[in-house]
């Protein structure tokens, strides 16, 4: 896999917020909705971290900055497998999945 640059990991992550709002209002518990925010807030941080990044700058290599990369792994494969049960909706889920695995990809490239 190759590297992304900051421009494409902001339009990744941002897409992933969206993602995560919907799966937010879609749960059935409070749990559930705990589970999501957790990694919404992880992520919130990281985007606005990459917002402070000059546009000029935005073609360099993305690297996490607001977190360990091995927390946000871990965080993203936590939520991986504990919310097949609570993504309800399948637009929802099958969106989370594709997102979640291209920004893990992203992030293990780097290793």
């Amino acid at each position: 896999m190759s590297h992304i640059t900051i421009s494409q990991a902001s339009e990744l992550i941002w897409d992933l917020l969206k993602a995560l709002e919907d799966a937010y209002w879609e749960a059935n518990n409070c749990h559930d909705k705990d589970v999501v925010f957790n990694l919404l807030q992880i992520l919130n941080a990281e985007y606005m971290e990459l917002a402070k990044v000059s546009i000029q700058d935005h073609h360099y290599e993305y690297e996490v900055i607001a977190t360990s990369k091995e927390l946000l792994q871990q965080t993203l494969t936590s939520f991986q497998q504990s919310s097949s049960d609570s993504v309800v909706r399948q637009s929802t889920a099958v969106r989370l999945r594709k997102l979640i695995s291209q920004l893990s990809s992203n992030l293990s490239a780097h290793t």
